[in-house]
């Protein structure tokens, strides 16, 4: 765990040393914009860095479309 909080720490002061001079020239709405787009990228953090089995991207990504994705193999199977 303590490898994975350093990797990721030098990889958020990277990103935050790159983008804080852009963020303080920039108004108030790219700051929230920026902060929105931030909020998911903390909490796959968490759940990378406390190895949580909570829900990932991946499973979010097969719940919204593992239906209609079964529906188009369907439809465009070919009968033998």
């Amino acid at each position: 765990m303590f490898e994975k909080t350093v990797f990721l720490v030098i990889v958020c002061l990277g990103i935050l040393f790159c983008d804080a001079p852009k963020l303080k020239q920039s108004n108030r709405r790219d700051r929230i914009v920026y902060g929105l787009l931030a909020l998911p990228i903390l909490y796959l953090s968490g759940v990378y860095v406390l190895d949580l089995a909570w829900p990932n991207l991946d499973e979010l990504v097969h719940f919204f479309f593992s239906k209609p994705a079964h529906r188009i193999v369907e439809a465009i199977k070919v009968p033998i």
